[in-house]
């Protein structure tokens, strides 16, 4: 006889989650890359792409008979609220950052970038990002926009929708693992872009210790004659991996655990370790459409207001002319004028034939 068993209670895992991935209010970008790009510039979109993650389009593939349209229409469905968009000119690289999916855009040129390689060859010890670094949002930092312009309000609101708002009564320690740092230079007019890796380390431990602590990494012992050797900082085999201790405006004293080896209350040091890429961009237009629209501001025209009253009057005329052209479709008699001016140009493009003697 079998044996009988309690009733056995299953786990709904295949249910998926009642919120949608687009409707939850969290802000999500895409990066695309328009028209012909240095090989630079097209590395850089897509180590954009890295560093906004995880809220952005990673995989994200271009085509060349893909319109601004195309983008806009699935913004919707996905949840897509911003746009970072990559062209190149004769004259350089530009970026264009945009709200979905009315707008504002903002037009930057990038004056000067570095791409991942580039920075950590500068590095001594550079470190290599996991998977569990790209599963929260990076910490956006932003300095130097206080400005009481218009164009400094619109470009500080953009990027601060850009990605969701944190609450520091609420958040744990272990999901911030990057920063993105956004710096306005008022002497030089331009925007600093960084992005960084956060490390919380002891205070107090030599490096040996702390990666045998923090990181669990068994230490080579084959050329030590006692242990002693590795418990000593001054060692003479790791005097050249030796870190001058913090200094104290980098201390802080932990809220909450961090993990199981950072305990709530002990002391331990910020240490903001870059990994690209790095962007310095400079302003030139906004607009108050998406990639189009009145101009609200614009750095190569010294009267600001007569470039906005401009494309205000030119946006006006455009209206004016749909209304109209849409009120004359309408008219059959419209139509049937449009149809021989059509004709009428048919004709005239048609070659005569040669006369031949």
């Amino acid at each position: 006889m079998p044996q009988k068993h309690g009733r056995r209670r299953k786990t709904r895992t295949h249910v998926r989650n009642e919120v949608s991935e687009g409707n939850d209010g969290v802000p999500r970008s895409f990066v695309i890359r328009r028209g012909r790009l240095p090989a630079g510039a097209r590395q850089l979109a897509l180590e954009l792409r890295t560093a906004l993650m995880p809220h952005t389009a990673s995989r994200l593939q271009e085509r060349p008979s893909n319109s601004l349209k195309d983008y806009v229409a699935i913004a919707g469905r996905l949840g897509i609220t911003h746009l970072w968009l990559l062209s190149a000119t004769d004259l350089g690289v530009y970026l264009r950052v945009a709200r979905m999916p009315r707008g504002p855009t903002l037009s930057f040129k990038v004056l000067e970038y570095s791409l991942q390689n580039e920075v950590k060859a500068l590095q001594r010890r550079p470190l290599i990002l996991s998977n569990e670094d790209f599963r929260d949002p990076p910490l956006l930092v932003m300095h130097r926009f206080g400005g009481a312009s218009d164009e400094m309000r619109v470009m500080k609101a953009t990027f601060e929708n850009m990605f969701p708002a944190l609450d520091v009564r609420t958040i744990h320690l272990s999901r911030v693992r990057r920063v993105l740092l956004i710096e306005y230079d008022p002497d030089e007019d331009a925007v600093h872009i960084r992005h960084y890796k956060l490390l919380v380390n002891p205070v107090g431990l030599s490096r040996p210790l702390r990666k045998l602590v923090v990181r669990n990494k068994v230490p080579k012992l084959s050329s030590m004659k006692d242990i002693s050797e590795f418990m000593k900082p001054d060692t003479a085999a790791y005097s050249s991996d030796s870190e001058p201790e913090p200094d104290e405006a980098s201390q802080i004293v932990l809220p909450q655990d961090l993990g199981t080896k950072r305990k709530k209350g002990a002391k331990n040091s910020i240490k903001l370790v870059e990994q690209g890429p790095r962007l310095t961009l400079k302003l030139m237009k906004v607009e108050d459409g998406l990639c189009g629209g009145m101009v609200l501001y614009n750095s190569l025209r010294e009267n600001a207001s007569e470039e906005v009253e401009d494309s205000a009057q030119q946006l006006e005329q455009n209206d004016i002319g749909k209304v109209q052209e849409n009120g004359n479709q309408a008219d059959p008699v419209w139509k049937k004028k449009q149809k021989q001016i059509k004709r009428k140009s048919i004709k005239s493009t048609k070659l005569k034939p040669i006369e031949t003697a």
